[in-house]
Formats: C-alpha cells, structure tokens, sequence
C-alpha cells in the first residue's frame, strides 16, 4: 500500500524568520547569473521536460515537497524575506540558499507571479497507475480539467477526505508539478498519489481491477444517497462544469449519481461537486474519523 501523509503530520508553516545573513557570493543579482538562468528555463514547460527540474513557490509548499521527499536542489529568497528555520534545518546536506537582488527577482518573473521564496527540485518520479491498485480507498479521476485552480482544490480536498490517490486523464506528465498547480493545492499534490493517465488506460486499469466507476453527471436518476454507503472503492468520476465526462466514461460508468441543487442553479463548480462527494464518501474513506 502507499503511504500517504495525513493531516496530523502537516504542520502549519513557522511565522519566525531566520537572522542568518545572506552571502555576498551566492546572491543572484543579474539575469546572466547561472542560477537566473535555469530559473527563466523553469518558467517554460519546455525547459521543466528537459531540465528534469521544478520550481516550488513559498514556504508552506517547500516545506510539504520536503515532507513528501522531494528531492531540492536549492532554495531562494528576496526583498525583506529570509528562510525560516523549519526550512533550512530540514534541507538535505548540499542544498544551497541564495539571496536574490528584488530587482532582479522581478525581472526574473515578469508577467508571472513573484515568488519571494521559492526553490528548485527534482521533478518526482512519475507514479502509473497500476502502482494504485492497491490502495483501498476511492480513487478520484479528473478528465480535462484545465483550470489549475479546481484541480489544486480536489486536491487538497481529496486528502483531507481520506481518498487514496488523483488520476488526471489527458494531462501531460509534465504538468502536473506546474508552479500554479503546486500553489492552488497548497503542496498536498506532493502527499497524494497523482498520476496522469489516458482515458483508455484508466478504462483498461478499472476493467483489471474490477474497480466501479462512478460519474457525476446532473442527468443521472440517482442521488448521492445511493452510492454514499457503498462498502468498495469507486473511481470517482469528474468532467468539467461546462462539458462534463467524455461519452466513453459515461458509457463505461458502472454507477451514476447527480448532487441536487436548485433549479435556478444551472450547475455546481467541479471542485464544489467533488468536496461533497468526497465528504459524502468519508464513512468509507476515513472510517472512524481516522487521520
């Protein structure tokens, strides 16, 4: 089974910042400095494929990378910010710390966001989906979600219920460590298990493993209420708001379920639909209350 963190073992983020004084020889204080330069590439997917590498903003998501065992390769700081010592006493020996000149922070960034502190790591090794076969809770399944934003949400959601690990259909491998991605979920995409995947391998997978699926669609004839006591794991099944699932998950689907709303509400947000399904699953996901 994979081990997964709970949230017992998440500590908030220190507020205290560390005196250390920066030095002078690894400040970054020009675009031709090496460092600024594997930054730029990291801003760019393409640099992120073949440097192998991330970008991690702020301190709360380092230090869940770091929690998780991503691998750092060093972390950097600007303006009045300095590394906290919850950071620097966790950093791996051979992690260098780098001060950044503000003006060149932001000429760095430009049109993206500035990050004040932020690190380089190793992009984590992918995890496939037969790797999923054995946990034993639900399975959440994104289809084309393009809005970092709600896949961040269910991500931090679907830890926070109890499921076992996120499957993004049709999303490159590379993106699912992208800057924004890691911040809308606050660093948990680091303590789940999130795999990218075909809809046709999640298809096959599910038919192996004699998994259910489940899809959320307005039209289904059945209510949560249904499904929500059910002692199995289910691949819980999203679309978008606007097109939700593709027809071949829907013809795939072993279950349907719709959430009721208001008649005046034409639909629910996808990451408001998963956190009540998820919560309507957690009898089964966290029995007991457990972390």
């Amino acid at each position: 089974m994979l081990a997964r963190l709970v949230p017992e073992d998440i500590q908030p983020p220190a507020t205290a910042r560390s005196t250390t004084q920066s030095n002078p020889e690894t400040t970054v204080d020009s675009l031709l400095h090496p460092w600024a330069v594997t930054i730029r590439r990291l801003l760019d997917r393409s640099g992120r494929v073949e440097l192998g590498k991330i970008l991690i903003d702020d301190e709360e998501n380092i230090e869940q990378a770091l929690l998780a065992g991503v691998q750092l390769e060093a972390v950097f700081y600007s303006g009045e910010e300095r590394l906290s010592n919850r950071i620097t006493e966790r950093l791996a020996p051979g992690v260098t710390s780098h001060e950044i000149a503000k003006r060149t922070c932001k000429k760095l960034f430009e049109n993206d966001k500035v990050s004040r502190v932020f690190a380089i790591a190793l992009t984590p090794a992918a995890i496939s989906l037969q790797a999923l076969a054995s946990v034993p809770q639900d399975l959440v399944v994104l289809e084309d979600l393009s809005i970092s934003g709600n896949v961040g949400a269910i991500l931090r959601t679907s830890l926070a219920l109890g499921a076992g690990g996120v499957v993004l259909l049709n999303v490159a491998s590379a993106d699912l460590y992208d800057r924004r991605l890691i911040r809308s979920s606050r660093g948990y995409v680091f303590a789940l298990p999130v795999v990218s995947a075909t809809t046709e391998e999640l298809l096959a997978f599910a038919r192996a493993e004699r998994t259910r699926l489940l899809v959320m669609t307005p039209h289904a004839d059945h209510e949560l209420d249904r499904v929500a006591t059910l002692s199995e794991r289910l691949m819980l099944v999203f679309g978008s708001e606007k097109d939700g699932c593709s027809f071949d998950l829907l013809n795939a689907a072993d279950l349907r379920a719709r959430i009721p709303i208001d008649s005046r509400v034409e639909s629910l947000n996808v990451s408001t639909a998963a956190a009540i399904l998820l919560f309507a699953r957690s009898k089964f996901n966290r029995p007991l209350g457990r972390g």
